[in-house]
C-alpha cells in the first residue's frame, strides 16, 4: 500500500484474495502489507487462506504460521479496515505495530487460525467496533504497551476450537483500554484476559456493560486500574479456571445470574400493539422478540377480553419468531406469546397481550410456480422494493416485492431445479435457496437481515486559516476524544495542516472532541469540534501566526568525502529534520548524466532505508577509481510539514586531494633519515 490509497472491493461476494495452493508456504510474506503509509482505506472483499474448513487447516503440518497476516499495519496513521472477511487462512487477520495510529476497524468478520486483531506497541488511537470474530486457537484481540483502544460493539465467540479470550492484555502501557457493550458468547477458557507470561501491565481503563453469555466472567486485569461496571452475566458455564462456576457462584452459594432478555418479557414487534391492519390471502404475519430462549409458544384468541379456548382461534408451539396465522375475517385479535426463559429455566409471557385489529382483505393472484412472502428477520414485516431472482441453467427471471412484501413467479408447469435469491437495499443478501418445481404451486416465503447499524468513521478535513481567511500551513492539530484519560498527555489523533491548511482525520459523527491547534510559532489554541459536516474549519487570530519557514531552516542535507586510499573513498550523505517529523528516508547514490539525469549506481550504503529517522542520519558509500570524479547522493523522505522531500547533493573528488597512505608515510621516513644523517655528519665534522 501506499500514502492516499483506497482498496476498495466489489463486496465481500464478489472480490475475493484467495490461495489455491495454502500448503505451498504462500504467505511467507503479508497478504496486504502496509508500513510509514497514512490515510487508507482498505474494504469490501474477502480474504480465503484456502484451507476448505477449519479441520482441515488444523490438520496440516504447519498449521501455527503466524505470519500470515492479512492486513500489516507498521508505522501507519489514519487507516480505516472495514466491511472485510478472512477465513480459512493460518495467521492474524489485522495486525498493527511500531506506533501505528488512529485506526478505525469495523464491520468485519474473521474466522482465523490465530488472532483477529493484534496490536503490539502500536501506538495510541485505535477503535475496534460492530465486527464479529470467532477465537479457535488464540484470542480474537490481543493488546500489548497500546494506549486508548476502543472495544465496543463486538460479538467474540469460540468456533469449534477452545481458543484463549475474546481479548488479551499481553502486558505494557494500555492507558485508555475501554471494552464496553460487546457480548461475549460461548467462550471456553476466558472473556478479558491478562496473560501473565508477557510481563505486567499498567495503566487504566473500563469493562462495561458487556454481556458475557455462556462464559467465564472478567475477573479483573493484574495491574491494572479497571472500573468494572453494568455487565451482565447470562446462564452458567462450568469452567476449568478457578471455581466450580468461575465467577457464578455468590459467597453464600447461590448463583449470581442477573437477567438480560432484551426485555423483561416477550414483545410483539409486527403487528404494532392497536394497529389495524389488512390480511393477505387470508393470512397475517405475526413476528416477536426475546432473547435467551429456544422455544416459544403463540397463541392467537378472536377476543380482545377472554383467552381461553373458546376463544382460541391459533396456537403453535416453535423455535422461530415469527408465524404466518390464517385470519379472514374482521375484527379484534389479541396475541400471546411465551417464551422459555433458558437462564432461569421457566417460561415468561408477553403482559399485557397485544391487539391488533382486521379491516379488509387482500388478494395476490398466484399462478403456476413459486411465490411468498419477504419479510424482515427480526421485526416480520414486509419488505418491498426487493429483487427477487428465479434461476437454472437455462434462464433468470426477476420480481419485484411489492408493499406487502410478495413476490411471484410463472414457471409455466415446467419441472426441474430452480435457484432463489433476494436482495435488497439495508439487507444481507439471501443465500441461494435450491427450489424443486413439481408443475403446481410452490409456496416459499423469505427472511432477510438487516446489515449492522454501526458508526460508520466520519472523514473530516479541517482547515486551519486565519481571521482574515488566509490559510495556515504547517500547523499541529492534535485531537483529543472524550473518553481520553486526563494523566495522558497524547492526543488521539494528530497531523500537520497542508500547504492548503488541511489536514484529514477519521472521526465519529456526534461525537464532541477537544482540538489544539499548535502554530509553527508554538502559539497554542483549544477548541472543540463535532464532526457532523465533511469539513470544518479552524480559525485562529492572523497576528499570531508565523508564515511557513524555508525548507532548507527545517531539514537539511550534506554530502562530503573521506579518502581510503588514492584509489578508494567514503562517500558520506546525511539528513537532519528539525522538526523531527519525517519518516521513510532513502539514500541513493548516483551521478548525473550530462548534468540533468540521476542515475543510480547500485552501490549500497550502511544506512540506505530509515523508517523514522531522528537526529542527523548519516548514510555511508564506499567508491573506488574515485579521483576526480563528481557523485551525487539522491535523497528522499516524507516529511509531515511538506509532504514528499527530494534533494540531490554533489561532491566532487579531487585527484590532488586523495593521497597515497603508503606513499606518505614513506615520503615522512625518508625526511627523517636524511635529518638523522645530517646531524650525524655534522657532529662528525665537528669532532674532525
Amino acid at each position: 500500500m501506499k500514502s492516499g490509497v483506497t482498496l476498495n472491493g466489489n463486496g465481500i461476494g464478489a472480490t475475493v484474495i484467495y490461495c489455491d495452493n495454502p500448503s505451498s508456504n504462500f504467505a511467507t510474506q503479508n497478504i496486504i502489507h502496509c508500513e510509514g503509509v497514512s490515510d487508507i482505506e482498505i474494504s469490501n472483499f474477502l480474504i480465503d487462506g484456502g484451507w476448505e474448513s477449519l479441520s482441515i487447516m488444523h490438520a496440516a503440518s504447519n498449521r501455527y504460521r503466524e505470519y500470515e497476516k492479512g492486513v500489516y499495519l507498521r508505522g501507519c496513521s489514519n487507516v480505516a479496515v472495514h466491511d472485510l472477511k478472512m477465513q480459512y487462512s493460518m495467521g492474524d487477520f489485522i495486525y498493527c505495530s511500531r506506533n501505528t495510529n488512529n485506526v478505525q476497524v469495523y464491520n468485519t468478520v474473521c474466522k482465523p487460525g490465530h488472532d483477529s486483531f493484534d496490536a503490539w506497541s502500536a501506538g495510541d488511537g485505535i477503535s475496534i467496533y460492530n465486527n464479529c470474530w470467532g477465537t479457535f486457537i488464540n484470542s480474537c484481540i490481543k493488546i500489548h504497551n497500546t494506549k486508548n483502544v476502543q472495544i465496543y460493539k463486538n460479538t467474540f465467540y469460540t468456533d469449534t476450537g477452545s481458543g484463549n479470550a475474546g481479548v488479551e492484555v499481553m502486558g505494557g502501557d494500555v492507558t485508555g483500554l475501554n471494552i464496553h457493550n460487546n457480548i461475549f458468547s460461548t467462550l471456553r477458557l476466558n472473556t478479558i484476559y491478562q496473560d501473565l507470561a508477557d510481563g505486567t501491565s499498567s495503566g487504566s481503563g473500563t469493562v462495561s456493560n458487556n454481556i458475557f453469555y455462556n462464559s467465564p466472567s472478567y475477573n479483573g486485569i493484574g495491574g491494572l486500574d479497571i472500573v468494572s461496571t453494568g455487565n451482565i452475566v447470562t446462564s452458567s458455564y462450568s469452567c476449568s479456571r478457578g471455581t466450580e462456576d468461575y465467577g457464578y457462584v455468590a459467597d453464600n452459594g447461590t448463583r449470581n445470574l442477573p437477567d438480560y432478555n432484551g426485555s423483561v418479557i416477550p414483545s410483539v414487534t409486527f403487528p404494532a400493539d392497536d394497529s389495524t391492519i389488512s390480511t393477505v390471502n387470508g393470512y397475517v404475519s405475526i413476528s416477536w422478540s426475546y432473547l435467551n430462549a429456544t422455544s416459544y409458544s403463540i397463541n392467537v384468541y378472536n377476543s380482545a377480553s377472554q383467552f381461553d379456548s373458546s376463544h382460541l382461534i391459533y396456537s403453535l408451539n416453535t423455535s422461530q419468531t415469527s408465524a404466518n396465522v390464517p385470519i379472514s375475517s374482521t375484527g379484534t385479535y389479541a396475541i400471546k406469546i411465551g417464551a422459555h426463559d433458558d437462564v432461569h429455566n421457566s417460561w415468561v409471557y408477553n403482559s399485557p397481550v397485544s391487539f391488533f385489529t382486521v379491516n379488509g382483505k387482500k388478494s395476490a393472484t398466484v399462478y403456476s410456480g413459486v411465490y411468498g412472502y419477504l419479510t424482515d428477520a427480526a421485526t416480520g414485516q414486509p419488505v418491498q422494493s426487493a429483487v427477487i431472482t428465479l434461476s437454472n441453467d437455462q434462464e433468470d427471471c426477476t420480481q419485484i416485492t411489492d408493499v406487502d412484501g410478495l413476490y411471484q413467479f410463472t414457471v409455466n408447469n415446467e419441472e426441474g431445479t430452480y435457484c432463489l435469491t433476494a436482495s435488497a437495499t439495508g439487507y444481507h443478501n439471501s443465500p441461494e435457496l435450491p427450489v424443486n418445481m413439481t408443475g403446481i404451486n410452490t409456496e416459499i416465503n423469505l427472511k432477510m437481515v438487516k446489515t449492522p447499524d454501526y458508526s460508520e468513521p466520519h472523514y473530516v478535513q479541517l482547515y486551519v486559516c486565519t481571521d482574515s481567511n488566509k490559510s495556515v500551513p504547517g500547523c499541529e492539530i492534535r485531537i483529543y476524544a472524550p473518553n481520553n484519560d486526563l494523566a495522558n498527555e497524547k492526543p488521539n489523533f494528530c497531523a500537520w495542516t497542508n500547504n492548503d491548511g488541511r489536514a484529514t482525520f477519521h472521526l465519529i459523527r456526534d461525537v464532541t472532541y477537544k482540538i489544539v491547534t499548535i502554530t509553527l510559532d508554538g502559539q497554542k489554541y483549544t477548541s472543540t469540534l463535532t464532526p457532523n459536516l465533511g469539513q470544518h474549519i479552524i480559525t485562529i487570530p492572523s497576528g499570531d501566526t508565523a508564515a511557513i519557514p524555508p525548507m532548507q531552516t527545517v531539514i537539511s542535507t550534506n554530502c562530503t568525502y573521506k579518502p581510503i586510499n588514492n584509489t578508494a573513498a567514503y562517500i558520506n550523505a546525511s539528513y537532519y529534520d528539525s522538526s523531527s517529523q519525517s519518516s521513510d528516508l532513502i539514500f541513493v547514490l548516483g551521478t548525473m548524466s550530462e548534468g540533468k539525469t540521476f542515475v543510480p549506481l547500485g552501490i549500497s550504503g550502511t544506512n540506505d532505508n530509515v523508517s523514522n529517522p531522528v537526529g542527523v542520519i548519516t548514510d555511508s558509500f564506499i567508491v573506488t577509481d574515485c579521483s576526480g570524479k563528481t557523485y551525487t547522493v539522491k535523497i528522499s523522505a516524507q516529511s509531515q510539514t511538506y509532504g514528499a522531500v527530494y534533494e540531490t547533493v554533489n561532491v566532487t573528488v579531487p585527484g590532488s586531494n586523495v593521497p597515497d597512505v603508503g606513499s606518505t608515510y614513506m615520503s615522512y621516513f625518508c625526511v627523517l633519515i636524511l635529518i638523522i644523517a645530517g646531524l650525524v655528519l655534522s657532529k662528525t665534522r665537528k669532532a674532525h
